[in-house]
């Protein structure tokens, strides 16, 4: 029982970080200078206590999994931590990029950065999938 409540709470808390992440790409790469600190202002407010927080629910509940049920032998697990390292880091280069556009609004950020929205969808995909199928 235990289990399946942990898996709920890592399912949920990744389900906030994709949202808020792919609210804060939209921000980053769509929402013009004029109106960037405004918009990034309340955004980042949201990213710091519903992103961020999820962010580290992910992580507590994914490692709680891999400790107490999974273990880290499995070939699947591994790839799936390397594309959650990539989203954690992609979304620290998105907090960091928001808050310097809020401070000079004609700032773009990096291709990196501006790309946020295929990068976070393709490895929801391959995460989910690693996840479920456990191909090796």
């Amino acid at each position: 029982m235990m289990y399946f409540v942990i898996k709920y709470l890592h399912v949920l808390s990744d389900f906030l970080l994709v949202a808020g992440m792919l609210i804060n790409a939209f921000v980053i790469s769509m929402v013009p200078p004029t109106i960037r600190v405004g918009v990034i202002a309340a955004l980042r407010k949201y990213d710091r206590t519903v992103t961020t927080a999820a962010l580290a629910g992910a992580w507590i509940f994914g490692i709680w999994l891999i400790v107490a049920y999974v273990g880290f032998s499995d070939g699947w697990l591994h790839a799936k931590l390397l594309f959650v390292i990539l989203l954690s880091a992609l979304h620290g280069m998105q907090q960091g990029w928001m808050r310097r556009m809020q401070a000079d609004p004609k700032l773009d950020p990096p291709a990196f950065v501006r790309l946020g929205m295929p990068i976070i969808l393709i490895s929801a995909v391959i995460i989910i999938g690693l996840a479920i199928i456990k191909p090796f």
